[in-house]
């Protein structure tokens, strides 16, 4: 991060000095117990901590400052140990830490104002950022969000990583609620925004997924003041509900020829990593080979060539960096030791990532002649429907001849019971109320040979299973 002016800072934030001691500040720190010299604190609150309790143990750290929300319990003690410390400690008053983070983002960015491209959807993010950051950084000095650091207080962590030299900044926008997707756009400045694909997730905290759709295009509002672009996957089912609510110019993208941006000839390989043309209209563009697994990821793929061309990226350059893109932990990651060739789709589930996954094994499974085995976790954060999109990937299963399921948690009951009542004669299901249980008998289950998917919510740490099979 370059250093912020406690002058800017606190016009950014609208904030009150309580005493100004340091004219700049050179790094933020959320988390007390992470923080370095000179690093300026900024406390927030969650449902069972307050970070406001730590700002006297930051001091002794030798933080240069700290900002507080006023009438905070613990913030009269940190106030008189800043004062009488020989430091040179800036404090600040604020009505929210977390919003004084938001603010000191927003005001940061827009100093700098790089290419600034947000990537959201139901499924499919933080692959096509990393298919996008992936061509981008070979043309310029790119800034993206590590990890999943796509909520509020990740996002402007990744942001005062910029500098005045960085030519892109690249966000992955999640969201809980509404309104959250507009805020964190106008917080990174989108010009250029990506939808991968609505589906069902978060439902606890919507009413439907035409809800969710038209909360996802609140990036659109923040492009459109920006003169910029939203770059659409025009198959998905939603994409009807995008264009209606889009505020800014859109490049829909799909399948078909009468899309600026489109592919064709697709083929698979033994491991379901897929190949395909990207085409310009009827024009092919260049062919591209996937090292990611799964026919959804040519959507991912082709998002993220189209956003590169629309920024003059030479072709060459897309298609070596997108076949050169490998996965993350746990999200669709190959196993493959001792025998053994499990899927590693553990870090978060939804129906329509299920279905993908479940794709993916079944092609893999019949390309090798082999048993297909699904262990799957809980869906979590569905709401009312909860009961219903797991019983419809019990039907998933069975459409698709998985051979063995092998069901964890009490949402996961759901999906075995219908799988077990509708099972044929040579389907194998098991259930396990707790991880401990399946861990103790999946050796048993597990034959050499089987192509074996693991897949859940974040909440079941799946994972831990893959070491015992």
């Amino acid at each position: 991060m370059e250093k912020i002016l406690i002058n800017d800072l606190i016009s950014w934030t609208d904030s009150l000095p309580v005493f100004l001691k340091s004219g700049a500040v050179s790094n933020f720190s959320t988390d007390s117990r992470t923080i370095k010299i000179n690093d300026f604190f900024i406390p927030l609150k969650g449902a069972n901590f307050d970070g406001h309790k730590f700002i006297t143990a930051a001091i002794d750290k030798g933080i240069s400052g700290f900002a507080f929300e006023k009438n905070n319990e613990f913030v009269p003690d940190a106030v008189r140990k800043a004062k009488g410390s020989n430091q040179a400690i800036t404090v600040l008053e604020c009505s929210n830490t977390l919003s004084f983070l938001m603010d000191a983002a927003r005001g940061y960015m827009q100093r700098y104002s790089p290419v600034s491209i947000g990537i959201t959807g139901s499924v499919g993010k933080t692959t096509t950022k990393n298919f996008v950051a992936g061509i981008l950084r070979n043309c310029g000095k790119t800034v993206y969000s590590e990890k999943s650091y796509n909520n509020e207080i990740g996002i402007p962590k990744t942001i005062f990583e910029t500098e005045s030299s960085t030519k892109y900044f690249i966000a992955e926008i999640g969201m809980r609620a509404k309104g959250q997707i507009r805020e964190l756009s106008s917080i990174c400045n989108v010009k250029f925004g990506i939808i991968t694909r609505i589906g069902p997730s978060h439902l606890e905290f919507f009413e439907n997924v035409e809800e969710i759709a038209r909360s996802k295009i609140e990036i659109s509002e923040v492009i459109g003041k920006n003169k910029g672009m939203i770059f659409l996957n025009a198959d998905d089912d939603y994409y009807h509900i995008l264009k209606k609510y889009a505020s800014c110019e859109i490049m829909a993208c799909g399948s078909n020829t009468n899309y600026k941006y489109n592919f064709s000839n697709t083929f698979v390989d033994e491991n379901a990593c897929y190949g395909f043309d990207l085409n310009l209209f009827d024009k092919k563009i260049t062919g591209i080979k996937l090292s990611i697994p799964g026919f959804h990821n040519i959507y991912n793929a082709m998002l993220a060539a189209a956003v590169s061309f629309e920024l003059g990226i030479d072709k060459k350059m897309i298609r070596d960096s997108i076949e050169e893109t490998f996965t993350d932990d746990c999200r669709m990651e190959i196993i493959r030791e001792d025998g053994k060739y499990v899927i590693n789709d553990c870090y978060n589930a939804n129906p329509v990532s299920f279905k993908s996954a479940i794709d993916t094994l079944k092609i893999i499974a019949l390309t090798k002649n082999a048993r297909s085995v699904a262990i799957i976790g809980d869906m979590f954060e569905l709401g009312r429907e909860s009961e219903k999109y797991h019983e419809d990937i019990g039907k998933y299963l069975l459409l698709n001849g998985i051979d063995v399921l092998i069901a964890l948690g009490d949402k996961s009951r759901k999906t075995y019971d219908i799988y077990k009542e509708e099972k044929t004669s040579f389907g194998r299901c098991y259930y396990f109320k707790d991880k401990d249980t399946l861990i103790k008998s999946v050796k048993d289950i597990i034959e050499k040979g089987d192509i074996v998917l693991i897949k859940g919510s974040r909440g079941n740490l799946m994972e831990d299973i893959i070491k015992y099979i």
